[in-house]
């Protein structure tokens, strides 16, 4: 048995073990993955323990021979994008920002990892989680585009966007 069908059948059959594992594996991995979307500790902090409030909830609705990261990303990202929706009323999809591509790209860059997390912050919602999904959950454009209910081609314009936008972010740091 692996670690991921140890743990559901743990919490199953009702054993705290099971939970503790849950969120001795997972837990680091949902708060970063939220932070991503939100750019808000305590909001990030409060999305990780719904996440395993529900997980635990559906527990016996889980197959538990597949692993159990898609479906806490899948629950991360639906709640993550629920109170982004909630702060704005809704999510702009249209009159989103522009930003001109730099002149040249630099050699080598000047901006820092700070700079970097400040330009992501800086992006709307919608191109962050797009970003966030593409680069550092490693998904494609069509896992993407079923996590946010968004058409790929919509996915793949607010990719573009981001990268144009960060790349110009991005340089004007190295000034």
């Amino acid at each position: 048995m692996d670690r991921d069908s140890t743990i559901i059948e743990l919490c199953r059959q009702g054993h705290a073990a099971g939970f503790t594992r849950l969120v001795a594996a997972y837990q680091e991995r949902v708060y970063r993955t939220a932070y991503a979307f939100v750019q808000n500790r305590e909001d990030a902090q409060d999305l990780t323990q719904e996440v395993f409030l529900r997980t635990v909830r559906a527990i016996d609705s889980l197959d538990a021979s597949r692993p159990l990261w898609p479906w806490l990303r899948r629950v991360t990202t639906n709640l993550a994008l629920t109170l982004l929706k909630q702060r704005r009323g809704h999510l702009p999809l249209d009159h989103l920002p522009e930003a001109a591509l730099p002149a040249e790209p630099a050699s080598e860059p000047a901006w820092t990892l700070l700079d970097l997390r400040q330009a992501l912050a800086d992006l709307p919602p919608l191109w962050r989680v797009v970003v966030t999904l593409r680069h550092q959950e490693d998904l494609s454009y069509e896992e993407i585009a079923r996590l946010t209910e968004l058409p790929v081609g919509t996915v793949k314009t607010y990719l573009f966007r981001a990268r144009r936008f960060l790349r110009a972010r991005l340089a004007v740091q190295e000034e």
